[in-house]
């Protein structure tokens, strides 16, 4: 309880503090996991219990990705059919324009804060998008 405490108390005072904790976490994330991680959230819309089936499945996935990245690599399907059904499989998954419209919004946001945060801290060398 008293580390709760003295988290609690280091915890960021402004929106620019609680923005930087944010854009840190994502750090943390290898870029190849940003797709399947919107897909995966993504399927919480439409499949039935989701909650149980999804969230179970995640840690599966990243847990044996490489073994899905095989398999997924075997199928012979050209590059275009993979990505474009990729896409449309995204599109449907949120049908809801003003979310589609705000989860890219948030994303295309976190991506350059990230890139932003990269470049003052030297670690990037191309410029972001």
């Amino acid at each position: 309880m008293k580390q709760l405490i003295k988290r609690w108390k280091k915890r960021p005072k402004t929106r620019q503090g609680w923005i930087d904790l944010y854009v840190s976490y994502l750090k943390r994330i290898p870029e190849r996991q940003y797709f399947p991680i919107f897909i995966l959230l993504s399927l919480y819309f439409v499949i039935p219990y989701s909650e149980f089936v999804v969230t179970a499945l995640i840690p599966l996935y990243f847990i044996f990705e490489k073994q899905v990245r095989w398999v997924c690599n075997k199928i012979p399907m050209p590059d275009y059919l993979r990505i474009g059904g990729s896409v449309i499989f995204f599109l449907v998954m949120i049908d809801d324009y003003l979310f589609y419209f705000a989860l890219i919004s948030i994303i295309v946001w976190s991506a350059k804060q990230v890139n932003k945060n990269k470049q003052e801290e030297g670690e990037l060398t191309k410029p972001p998008f």
